[in-house]
């Protein structure tokens, strides 16, 4: 029983001794700030009211607050501090640590207005705050080797020895100072630490940084460059991360010498690779920008291929090479279509028969069914033809056509076609000038007939026909004036003959 009130004394003098050492070294209004106030981070009391905000800077976590009756809004973990939201006209606080005791009845010493900000810095009795100013402003500040952010630094530093370093750019300062509960030279309870910097230029040398492959350079996992990187650096020594995606990284370390050039060549990211082979019918097909017909070691990546052999359709193949996976493949190329089943053309050529012209053509041809129409712009005129026995009143013809056929394709060989025709066509004269006389009888005489034939194609590469197409004509009807202009040796019927080009796509 002894013993055990003995330990409880030891306890609570540890908890007496934690609460009389955590003490609040300031209280003070931020006039600027207006966190408290902006939409994001102002919070409400229970009444609907702003609350005010306490940013309370202390060198621990796991702070409890009590606000007594007037409560608490909310409390928050913020980086370096705890945003502690109160009521308006809050009066005290009561600040517990389960490590530091408790720090009861603590009266804030200016009044707390809705929507103002406040700043509390609170010592736990293990330090003191230091404000760490620099030569050079805003250098970065180191603390014991820890970066502490940009000057002016306000830390609470342990008691004890510390080691304060202060950098920016070529400009470097160290002071070693001991934290102590002396009399050292304080602001509100603050130590303050400057740090004096000199110009280290002299220790510095030029570097050029060079790696393959458009790689990223790193330094201490800083990107700072893709491929080149040059650069100012203190002498000494560093070592540089080179990485790029689908790669293991690759690490280089390097010797920098003050007052000159120092040039690395940094090794190269290891790319990932797989393989990929294919096969290809018929052989010897070509694969372009890869040949890719024995297995090939690739980096991962997506890859385009193009497989062409003369007398086959060209084909285009994406493939994944994927880390350390093999991917196969086969390539059938099919043989190119000259004779299409399903085609549209278009073309021309001379029609042979007893008044000549030239035709332009156009069809199309579905699942071999061909339809075709044409127009024959006559050329070849007649002999004089004379009217009525009048040798005065001669005139020459020129005979056009527009014609309608259908046929069934039938293919001969992979070249060659012929297609069975059966059409209509519609054959009209054209008049010259009187060759004698003063007038042109007989000018716009017309006809039908009845058209019967083949047309053989022959394709000596894609896209492009030679036709032959003769056929027989079998007039259907004539006008007057064609039945007498016909009568003088101007036939619409017999045998005519079609032969040209024919573009088909």
């Amino acid at each position: 029983m002894k013993r055990i009130v003995i330990m409880l004394f030891f306890v609570a003098g540890a908890i007496t001794a934690g609460a009389q050492d955590m003490k609040v070294l300031q209280f003070r209004l931020l006039e600027n700030d207006l966190t408290a106030a902006i939409q994001g981070t102002r919070k409400l009391d229970m009444n609907g009211e702003t609350a005010a905000l306490i940013k309370i800077q202390t060198p621990e976590r796991g702070f409890s607050f009590d606000g007594g009756m007037q409560g608490i809004v909310a409390s928050e973990e913020h980086a370096g501090e705890i945003w502690l939201y109160v009521p308006r006209r809050a009066q005290k606080l009561i600040i517990q640590h389960p490590d530091y005791g408790v720090l009861r009845d603590y009266f804030y010493p200016i009044n707390i207005e809705g929507g103002k900000t406040y700043e509390m810095l609170i010592d736990i009795g293990t330090g003191r705050y230091a404000t760490i100013t620099s030569g050079v402003a805003k250098a970065k500040i180191f603390i014991d080797g820890d970066d502490c952010g940009l000057s002016p630094v306000r830390k609470y530093l342990n008691y004890g020895r510390h080691t304060i370093k202060a950098v920016k750019d070529r400009f470097e300062g160290e002071v070693t100072t001991i934290i102590t509960t002396g009399p050292e030279q304080t602001v509100n309870s603050q130590q303050l630490i400057y740090v004096d910097m000199q110009d280290m230029s002299h220790l510095f040398g030029d570097v050029k940084v060079t790696v393959d492959n458009k790689a990223d350079i790193f330094l201490n996992g800083q990107n700072m460059g893709t491929g080149v990187w040059q650069t100012q650096l203190r002498e000494g020594n560093y070592t540089i991360e080179t990485r790029k995606a689908n790669s293991d990284p690759a690490m280089t370390s390097f010797t920098v010498k003050a007052r000159q050039m120092n040039e690395v060549k940094a090794n190269a990211p290891v790319a990932h690779t797989g393989w990929l082979h294919v096969y290809t019918r018929p052989r010897n097909v070509k694969i372009s920008p890869l040949d890719v017909s024995e297995t090939q070691t690739l980096a991962v990546g997506t890859y385009q291929l193009e497989f062409a052999r003369k007398g086959f359709v060209t084909q285009y193949r994406e493939y994944t090479v994927r880390r350390n996976e093999t991917t196969l493949d086969t390539v059938t190329l099919q043989r190119v279509t000259y004779v299409k089943p399903l085609a549209f053309y278009f073309g021309g050529g001379y029609t042979l028969r007893s008044l000549s012209g030239i035709s332009a053509i156009v069809g199309a041809v579905y699942q071999r069914h061909d339809l075709q129409a044409s127009y024959t712009f006559g050329l070849t005129e007649s002999d004089i033809i004379y009217w009525g026995g009048d040798m005065n009143t001669g005139t020459k013809y020129k005979m056009s056509s527009i014609g309608v056929k259908y046929g069934y394709q039938f293919p001969l060989m992979r070249q060659l076609a012929i297609t069975p025709q059966i059409g209509w066509s519609y054959n009209f004269l054209s008049a010259n000038a009187a060759q004698t006389g003063n007038t042109t009888y007989g000018n716009g005489a017309s006809s039908q007939a009845l058209t019967v034939g083949a047309k053989l194609v022959l394709v000596p590469m894609q896209h492009l026909y030679l036709f032959l197409a003769p056929e027989y004509m079998v007039a259907l009807s004539k006008d007057n004036n064609f039945k007498i202009i016909t009568d003088n040796n101007v036939n619409a019927d017999g045998f005519a003959v079609h032969a040209g080009l024919l573009v088909n796509f």
